[in-house]
């Protein structure tokens, strides 16, 4: 007796891609080497405009510290200069390279005396800010009372309305307390910032409740739950808006401007401006004072940008 045998099934037809054989060496030929590791399209138009807008932002940093070590003659020679992309790029390397710009502004002007009133500013501004600004966070964030929702959203629209709107109220406040051209009319005004609150309270509510209940059950008070449980947690974010706050702090112009008089009083970036005169620009001198000015800036964000990073991507904007 026969015994029947399943028919063999067919299988579909499948179609393999293979590289290549590899030459000698384990190397790949070329173009299959090129196709294996060459980037995408999308890749390389993203890096080109991510280019495009480095080159944007560094290229006026970049003309400004090097046109504070030419001379005044060749910066002006500069400015004369075809608008061709190579005769530009020749004018634009000092020649000859000179250090005189930078002996004039620290011999002509007080900078070392503005350099301290610009940190005693930006210090005074700073430690306050981060406190009050974390600590409203935190109550916005995890303290419920009657009216707190309507509270918030009145801090926001704060953030929308321009200085310029709230300049002429507060310059009036400032001569009803009698602080105009002190250290106070530049202090004050910078120590609640309705930006630091938003931040706070968005990084704040993605702490899990458990740790506050938590605290309460070990008999910890809103103040003591702040300093113990919710301050470590939100140390990226401080070390970011801290950026913020020394960037705003370091560059204010506009209101130091108005309620300083004396000449010791002014931050740097209200000093560089006795470099601009109208009949006779100084621009060397002008580039040399604005390069000094924002170092610290450059210095401080490199030194903390990890933080900056952090913090940022930890707000998650909850809520």
């Amino acid at each position: 007796m026969a015994v029947l045998q399943p028919e063999p099934q067919l299988q579909p037809a499948t179609v393999s891609r293979r590289l290549p054989a590899p030459e000698e060496g384990g190397r790949l030929p070329g173009r299959a080497a090129w196709r294996r590791y060459a980037p995408a399209p999308q890749q390389v138009a993203v890096h080109v405009i991510l280019g495009l807008g480095a080159l944007v932002m560094v290229g006026p940093l970049l003309w400004m510290a090097l046109t504070s070590f030419k001379t005044p003659a060749d910066a002006e020679a500069f400015f004369e200069t075809p608008r061709r992309l190579l005769a530009v790029l020749q004018n634009l390397w000092p020649d000859p390279f000179t250090l005189e710009a930078y002996e004039a502004v620290f011999t002509e002007r007080p900078m070392l005396r503005y350099f301290l009133n610009s940190g005693i500013y930006t210090g005074l501004r700073m430690l306050p800010s981060l406190f009050f600004c974390s600590f409203a966070g935190f109550i916005f964030a995890k303290m419920r009372f009657p009216g707190r929702d309507l509270l918030f959203a009145a801090v926001i629209v704060t953030m929308m309305v321009p200085f310029q709107v709230k300049m002429l109220t507060l310059y009036e406040m400032m001569v009803d307390f009698g602080w105009v051209d002190t250290y106070w009319a530049v202090v004050v005004i910078g120590l609640m910032e309705p930006f630091g609150i938003f931040l706070f309270r968005q990084t704040i509510l993605g702490i899990p409740d458990d740790l506050l209940d938590a605290a309460r059950i070990d008999g910890c008070g809103p103040v003591r739950t702040y300093f113990s449980v919710v301050l470590p947690l939100v140390r990226p974010t401080l070390a970011a808006y801290s950026i913020f706050l020394f960037m705003w702090s370091w560059s204010d112009f506009l209101w130091p401007l108005i309620v300083l008089n004396s000449d010791l009083l002014k931050p740097i970036e209200v000093g560089i401006l006795g470099f601009s005169d109208i009949n006779n620009p100084e621009y060397v001198k002008m580039m040399a004072a604005s390069t000094v000015a924002v170092a610290p800036i450059l210095l401080f964000f490199l030194a903390m940008q990890r933080q900056f990073i952090r913090g940022v991507t930890m707000t998650g904007l909850k809520g």
